[in-house]
């Protein structure tokens, strides 16, 4: 979307001595449709002090009085003033628009020295939201801003503008916001995740060791070799009771029945 930032209030400069027209929209001058004086008009909108004295001869020349060549250059010079004021003002737009601002248009108005001057412009510039890219919307919000409010004096439509982009700007603020708070809440709700595996993890771990105390596999290890201990030696006192020893050992062996 293109939005036109406006120089100035198109308003012809008043001179009772000739009917001013004009034009918005278009950079083709209103009132000539001579290709030589558009050509004229591009290389130089503005008299030089010999070409307004030439003027003012010409004027004398047509019948005119003193005042009315006066009053002839007085708007011309208005013109030209106005003329540079309005370039420069859309320059501004143009150069601060870092690629988002359209080339100029003017409107003119007819001077009594034949000449066309520009008396108000435009500059189109890109307005559009980035889509899907908050932060490229808000540095191109910052950029229509800055063109908007380059020129020395603002016309109402920039200020407009300006407006329109603080907004715009506004709105690519708060859905980065949101997609900050939505990755934050993502990331923490892996942790919570990770955490709660490992809570996990240790009171599986703690119900292992409740259902089987510490040292309670050696305990039962060491009473297992006493009682198979008890049981051998029945079994060897049974032996000795029976002679059993006295037929394998004999008397004067190194082993004793009290062995």
């Amino acid at each position: 979307m293109s939005t036109p930032l406006i120089s100035t209030t198109v308003r012809p400069v008043g001179y009772v001595g000739y009917s001013a027209v004009g034009s918005t929209g278009g950079s083709t001058p209103v009132g000539s449709s001579s290709e030589q004086e558009s050509a004229q008009r591009a290389s130089s909108p503005y008299v030089s002090s010999e070409q307004a004295s030439t003027a003012s001869q010409s004027g004398r020349d047509r019948g005119l009085t003193k005042a009315e060549v006066l009053e002839q250059q007085r708007v011309i010079d208005s013109l030209q003033a106005r003329d540079r004021e309005v370039r420069q003002h859309e320059r501004a737009h143009q150069a601060a628009g870092a690629g988002l601002a359209g080339p100029a248009s003017y409107t003119f108005q007819k001077g009594p020295d034949g000449r066309m001057y520009a008396i108000g412009g435009e500059v189109g510039i890109d307005t559009s939201p980035v889509a899907g890219d908050p932060r490229a919307t808000l540095e191109k919000a910052q950029t229509i801003i800055r063109a908007a409010m380059a020129p020395a004096e603002p016309s109402p439509q920039d200020y407009r503008v300006a407006a329109s982009a603080r907004a715009m700007a506004a709105e690519a603020r708060a859905e980065m916001q949101k997609l900050a708070e939505e990755k934050a809440a993502e990331e923490t709700s892996g942790e919570e995740e990770g955490a709660d595996e490992a809570s996990g993890a240790r009171e599986a771990q703690a119900n292992s060791d409740r259902a089987s105390p510490p040292g309670s596999e050696g305990t039962g290890a060491r009473e297992a070799s006493s009682t198979s201990s008890r049981e051998l030696g029945a079994v060897e006192q049974r032996l000795i009771k029976s002679g059993a020893y006295s037929q394998l050992y004999p008397p004067g062996t190194l082993f004793s029945q009290q062995a």
